[in-house]
């Protein structure tokens, strides 16, 4: 899974952009100094104010002290119940709870702020907030209410009718989010368009931090040298700018990359400096995310024992937040305790990998993403087809003044040519949505067919890593004598394997690609049982005898026999395929 800069963390270009009135941020910061000497002669709303913006310019490298700030505008604004003012607060708290990796209580506080907005009318503010919260949400594992978050902040930039680079957070969010769900193409799209307003802006940050995240998706692709060409093009600025936060996470960034070309002892270089910066920052999600970098060198370098502590510190700062970082970091902890031999913990570890995998990238997410980019484009489209209405009735009312002043066949000449026109649009608009509608169509039959696919890798894959806990389980009963522990453990992985509730969520997705399936096969051969109807949806998919052998828990000699008996009852002669016949139906 990709990890990427975003926009809430990274003030420089939200600074630019008008999003937040703070400077990059300097251990020795003039601004800094000069809001500490305006301080001294103000009172009231206005203290509170530069206390607040004292937080902003002081947070990226001493969180806690900025806090203390940020506590005392809060105090003023008890006082004077500025409701502007009470707005921003739960914004700045929310940024707070984003450096503590609390991500629940930061999108709590964001959504305070926006209730806060709606209710005095400051639109102006929403972007911002819906900006953020969509970063929370995503962190949090629910990349679908992220998605609408992303786009609200859209919608709401267009409708105030906003520069296109007020556009850049959403864009920029929104690519992200499809980077970390394995959309790479998709986020790319989104990338260009943010690299594209940043070159018309002439804003160095943007660039920085787009291509950046444009690096990281060239690294998940496999294309490393380009992808560290890259990061070495924007690593430069954010050391010259002393922009602590995201030289912590561009140093994990390209450690991730020379892990992945095997180049250890580079990688430990770049996720010790990643330490030791984002110590000072207090970032704790990278802090995490180096811990388990170097568990990762470790790993590989066959010291599990050592991995095992660093991806368990690493999980101290994940999982507070429930973040989608803790997901990935359970399947590591699973590994080493089975490379330790340590099976009970490496299953436990296992089991709550898949639990919480399948909670954030289920199905039901899945489709209510493709639902709001479907959504959010359809009202797209709908905004432009009103515009060309209206446009359509001032050019009538024009042409009702022009044919008064004509006569005869002029005039006529002149309404013929307009309705014909006006066919000739029409009919041009109902083959663009007919086109449109076909390539949407298509595309999520091919991805639910790619979501099944997955699904029944899925269920071999576990079947097989399930089986090989038993079988190391029944070695651990001849060296250990604890065999009530033994058979517990035994039917437990049993009665997962055989789990009706994973076939259940198969069912439905090979009914989505393969409607009535299982209607048409019953009806044309009703003796056939539920396990045979199992096979036939498998044979459907292509699968290989080894693939349905591990979905089914069987040996592949069961497999041979499973399809003699169903040949048997399907009344096929020795002449005839029977994956022709299934493919049929």
């Amino acid at each position: 899974m990709t990890r990427t800069l975003h926009f809430f963390c990274c003030i420089g270009l939200l600074a630019h952009f008008g999003l937040y009135a703070q400077s990059p941020a300097h251990t020795d910061n003039p601004v800094l100094d000069s809001l500490q000497q305006v301080l001294e002669q103000q009172e009231g709303l206005e203290r509170a104010y530069t206390y607040r913006e004292i937080f902003l310019n002081m947070r990226a490298y001493d969180i806690q002290t900025a806090k203390a700030y940020l506590d005392s505008a809060a105090a003023i604004n008890a006082l004077v119940q500025n409701d502007t003012l009470k707005a921003r607060l739960y914004e700045s708290s929310a940024r707070y709870h984003y450096y503590i990796s609390d991500y629940k209580e930061g999108a709590a506080q964001l959504q305070l702020a926006i209730e806060v907005n709606r209710e005095i009318g400051n639109r102006q503010d929403l972007p911002v907030n819906y900006n953020a919260l969509g970063i929370f949400y995503k962190y949090l594992g629910k990349p679908g209410l992220a998605l609408e978050s992303f786009q609200n902040a859209l919608r709401i930039s267009e409708q105030l009718g906003q520069p296109s680079s007020a556009l850049a957070p959403a864009l920029m969010n929104i690519g992200k989010l499809h980077a970390e769900l394995g959309d790479l193409e998709i986020s790319n799209t989104y990338y260009r368009r943010v690299e594209a307003i940043c070159g018309e802006s002439g804003v160095e940050y943007c660039l920085a931090i787009t291509r950046s995240n444009m690096a990281t998706n060239l690294a998940e692709a496999g294309n490393y040298r380009e992808a560290l060409q890259l990061y070495q093009e924007a690593l430069p600025y954010f050391e010259s700018e002393n922009l602590k936060t995201e030289l912590g996470e561009q140093y994990n960034l390209m450690a991730s990359v020379y892990l992945k070309m095997d180049s250890l002892n580079t990688a430990r270089t770049y996720l010790e400096n990643a330490l030791e910066i984002n110590r000072e920052t207090g970032e704790l999600r990278e802090l995490g995310m180096a811990h388990r970098g170097l568990g990762d060198i470790h790993f590989r370098e066959g010291d599990y024992r050592l991995a095992l502590g660093r991806y368990q510190t690493g999980l101290g700062y994940f999982e507070p937040s429930n973040s989608l970082d803790a997901v990935e970091t359970y399947l590591r902890i699973s590994e080493s305790f089975d490379k330790l031999g340590n099976i009970p913990q490496a299953y436990a570890f296992h089991t709550r990998f898949f639990s919480a995998y399948d909670s954030i990238f289920s199905q039901k997410n899945q489709d209510k993403i493709s639902a709001l980019e479907i959504q959010y484009e359809s009202e797209k489209n709908r905004q432009e087809i009103q515009m060309q209405q209206q446009e359509i009735a001032l050019l009538q009312e024009k042409q009702k003044a022009d044919r008064l002043q004509r006569i005869g066949l002029i005039s006529g000449l002149v309404v013929v040519l307009f309705f014909a026109g006006l066919g000739y649009y029409a009919l041009r608009q109902k083959m663009k949505r007919n086109r449109l509608e076909r390539e949407r169509v298509k595309a999520e039959l091919a991805f639910k067919k790619k979501e099944l696919t997955t699904h029944a890798l899925h269920l071999a894959k576990k079947n097989e890593i399930l089986e090989d806990l038993k079988q190391q389980a029944k070695s651990l009963k001849e060296t250990e004598d604890n065999s009530t522990a033994y058979k517990a453990l035994l039917r437990t992985i049993s009665a997962d394997q055989q789990d009706d509730k994973a076939w259940e969520n198969f069912t439905q997705h090979f009914e989505a690609v393969h409607k009535d399936f299982a209607r048409k096969a019953t009806e044309k051969y009703p003796e056939i049982t539920r396990t045979e109807l199992r096979l036939m949806a498998l044979i459907k998919m292509n699968l290989s005898s080894k693939e349905i052998a591990s979905i089914l828990n069987i040996s592949a000699e069961g497999v041979k026999k499973a399809r003699h008996r169903l040949r048997k009852k399907m009344e096929l002669s020795r002449a005839d395929s029977l994956d022709t016949a299934i493919m049929s139906l």
